[in-house]
């Protein structure tokens, strides 16, 4: 069996008068916290970039990050993981109540 990379993704939306500090957390204090997380290979983040197609949906959020790892299971155990609730915990205490987020899971299927 092959292992294939698997990719946790949290979309958020911020209030303006925190989006600096959110911002530069992210790309700081959080950055520096995944790359401690074992099978994570990585983070990456995107703002959400308009699209005046009718291909386009619409996006209710405006940032994207993407945590990639090594494989389902080490997704699975981050998921799980004290380390999980500790991050969730500190971004609640910064950023509570300033916008909401959403999480989600993929794993790789091609190639």
């Amino acid at each position: 069996m092959t292992l294939r990379p698997a990719v946790f993704v949290v979309k958020a939306t911020i209030a303006p008068e925190r989006e600096a500090a959110f911002n530069e957390w992210y790309d700081s204090v959080r950055a520096a916290e995944i790359e401690r997380v074992p099978g994570c290979l990585g983070m990456t983040r995107y703002a959400a970039l308009p699209l005046e197609s009718a291909h386009a949906g619409d996006e209710p959020w405006q940032y994207m990050v993407c945590y990639e790892f090594d494989s389902e299971a080490s997704l699975q155990a981050f998921v799980r993981s004290d380390t999980l609730r500790a991050m969730t915990k500190d971004y609640d205490a910064r950023f509570g109540g300033s916008g909401e987020r959403a999480r989600f899971a993929y794993r790789q299927i091609y190639p």
